[in-house]
C-alpha cells in the first residue's frame, strides 16, 4: 500500500476543452481572446496561462492539461497549503477561463458560472457575451 502511495499517476488539471463564444443573439463571435488558466495547487505555487482567439465559427481550443504525480505528494502538498495560508488554502486542480477583446470582457458573461473547468476528460462550454 505504501508504494501506490508514492507512484506517480496522472491527474487532469484542466479539461480538453471547447469554448464558443457567441454575441448575446447567439452569433458567433470571431477575434474574441479566450485565456484559459490552470493550477493544481498541491503542487504548483504559480498558475499557468495559454490566449487562443476564436475563429469565425467563435470557437477557441484548448488541449488537456495533465500532470503526473503520486498520491502522496498531492496529500503533503495539500497540507503544506494549509499550514502555510490556512482558511485560504486551496488544494488541487483548478481551471478557468476569462474572455476579452471587441468591446467585451469577462464580466460581460451571460452566465459567470461557466467560467470554471472540470477533471473531467474533456468540456465543451458556450459563452454568451453581452456584445
Amino acid at each position: 500500500m505504501l508504494i501506490v502511495a508514492f507512484f506517480p499517476v496522472p491527474q487532469v488539471v484542466a479539461p480538453d476543452w471547447t469554448v464558443m463564444t457567441l454575441d448575446n443573439t447567439r452569433r458567433p463571435l470571431q477575434g474574441i481572446t479566450v485565456r484559459e488558466e490552470w493550477q493544481q495547487y498541491s503542487l504548483e505555487d504559480s498558475s499557468h496561462e495559454e490566449d487562443r482567439l476564436s475563429d469565425n465559427r467563435g470557437e477557441a481550443h484548448f488541449p488537456r492539461r495533465t500532470q503526473w504525480a503520486s498520491f502522496a505528494g498531492r496529500f503533503l502538498g495539500c497540507a503544506r497549503q494549509v499550514a502555510s495560508t490556512g482558511a485560504h488554502a486551496s488544494c488541487g486542480p483548478h481551471s478557468y477561463l476569462v474572455a476579452f477583446g471587441n468591446g467585451v470582457d469577462t464580466m460581460d458573461w451571460e452566465d459567470i458560472g461557466q467560467e470554471d473547468g472540470t477533471t473531467a476528460p474533456w468540456q465543451r462550454s458556450t459563452l454568451v457575451l453581452k456584445h
